[in-house]
């Protein structure tokens, strides 16, 4: 493994990327040509909650991380592993939980691993108390936003920490603010689509924390569903959204940040390589959602065996007949199955040059959308969504609507 950095005193470095983990030991190898630093991900039942639904989990056994992180040494990539839940139900407090993380730490230390994210302070404190060989990373979960809260993180002992991406990413003033205030590393996630200043957030990662274990509750998205269809009906959400374009990685540079998170775990490897390859080079022609969307690809995801029964098969919570809406939209938007062709195109030659400017001097928080349109103008050249794929989705969205506001899903 490599020789981990100590200390917080922040060195001039260059740029390096954090890329999601799918597990390819095929991949890996062709993570050497770009400065990829590290992978991120975790097993998929670790008995700690993390950031995902247990259902998007790639499957993966203790033995094949073993290998895939020694695969990761060899090319001189660290692995970070993922202890970034939202909300652990309080079960952090109790004797079972404190043994379950304490193991885990123990196998991953066994690993090879030294190197972990997590969302609440206490956990930091843990790590750091009873594992002080551990490189703990904050996640984008604490919601860290400004100085006052960058620097409660690091003085809890934060190696690094992920910034609020979500919505400061284009605040030129903050980003600045919140470099100077601290020396720990920061990271900036480049490639999300998330809503700006999204308001389902805490919603959804507390959603995803309860999710992510055995808890043998069905879990529906409705978040994902709910900013899906927000986008459809109104196509600027995908430039509003504060992803980082691959062209504008130096202006990010400029004001200290040379550490970018890219999403999403578990997609195809060539749509991993895809990314790291834009970023890396600082260019990127074509479709920008292929960069952006975590779902809708030409490749399928790969499952554990008898994905639909092991995670919706909940007849006692709901007949799965009554799930057809859901299982519908998830088909036509890709989220499980391959697409042919995406039918949502950002088109990167339609993003001007100068598109970081228009943001330089607006406070978007502050800013009511329809007074302000520059989102708008840019989306009516650049954003297209195939205009039937558009009317199917929106039409079963209204069915899942129904289902699930009446009480029809559950039959109540």
């Amino acid at each position: 493994m490599p020789t981990e950095p100590t200390g917080s005193s922040r060195a001039p470095c260059a740029t390096k990327f954090s890329l999601a983990a799918n597990y390819d030991p095929e991949l890996v190898p062709e993570l050497k040509a770009y400065p990829v630093d590290e992978v991120y991900g975790k097993l998929p039942g670790d008995g700690i909650s993390g950031g995902r639904p247990r259902y998007l989990a790639t499957p993966l056994s203790e033995a094949n991380l073993r290998r895939y992180v020694g695969l990761l040494g060899e090319q001189g990539i660290a692995f970070n592993y993922l202890l970034n839940g939202a909300c652990f139900g309080n079960r952090e407090w109790t004797r079972p939980w404190q043994k379950r993380v304490t193991a885990l730490l123990t196998t991953l230390g066994d690993l090879g691993v030294r190197r972990v994210t997590v969302s609440t302070p206490f956990l930091l404190e843990l790590v750091k108390r009873r594992f002080p060989e551990f490189r703990v990373r904050v996640g984008i979960y604490a919601q860290v936003d400004t100085p006052r809260r960058a620097r409660f993180w690091e003085d809890l002992g934060a190696d690094a920490i992920v910034l609020e991406s979500f919505s400061i990413n284009r605040n030129f003033p903050r980003l600045e603010a919140i470099r100077q205030a601290v020396d720990c590393d920061l990271e900036l996630i480049a490639n999300h689509s998330c809503l700006l200043n999204c308001p389902l957030q805490s919603y959804h990662q507390n959603g995803f924390a309860h999710a992510s274990g055995d808890t043998g509750t069905l879990f529906i998205d409705y978040c994902l569903m709910r900013c899906s269809r927000t986008r459809l009906t109104d196509p600027s959400q995908f430039i509003k959204s504060a992803w980082i374009r691959p062209e504008d990685i130096a202006v990010y540079e400029a004001m200290g940040y040379t550490t970018f998170k890219l999403l999403e775990r578990g997609i195809p490897s060539t749509e991993l390589l895809r990314r790291v390859k834009a970023y890396s080079e600082r260019r990127f022609e074509g479709n920008l959602a292929e960069l952006l969307l975590s779902y809708g690809f030409k490749e399928p995801v790969r499952k554990e065996s008898r994905w639909m029964l092991r995670n919706f098969w909940k007849p006692r919570q709901v007949s799965p007949l009554r799930l057809k809406p859901l299982t519908d939209l998830a088909r036509l938007q890709g989220w499980l199955s391959p697409l042919t062709e995406s039918p949502i195109r950002i088109d990167a030659s339609q993003i001007p040059d100068t598109f970081l400017d228009g943001f330089r001097a607006r406070d978007c928080a502050s800013l009511d959308c329809r007074t302000c349109g520059y989102c708008e103008g840019i989306a009516a050249q650049a954003v297209s969504i195939s205009p039937g794929y558009r009317a199917e989705v929106l039409k079963k969205y209204e069915e899942m609507d129904d289902a699930m506001a009446t009480g029809g899903l559950w039959g109540v």
